[in-house]
């Protein structure tokens, strides 16, 4: 079993560090998206939630891989 989870360490470090913030993420986005709604007094409404955070997520997304593949490309 350590033969599979020793050479993929840091990948697995990594994996959970990535669940850990992008749970965080999504947890924290609904505490901010139900405050935004209600003071706008607007209904809080599951669909929009996870359209806009899904909206979010892709956009911190996009940029941070755009610019990381610009910056692997540049070296």
């Amino acid at each position: 079993m350590s033969r599979f989870f020793k050479p993929y360490g840091y990948a697995w470090v990594t994996l959970g560090f990535f669940g850990i913030s992008i749970v965080g993420h999504w947890i924290f986005g609904w505490y901010a998206y139900v405050d935004d709604q209600l003071a706008h007094g607007a209904a809080v409404d599951g669909s929009g939630y996870v359209i806009e955070m899904m909206r979010d997520t892709l956009e911190n997304w996009q940029s941070e891989f755009l610019q990381l593949l610009w910056q692997v490309g540049g070296l």
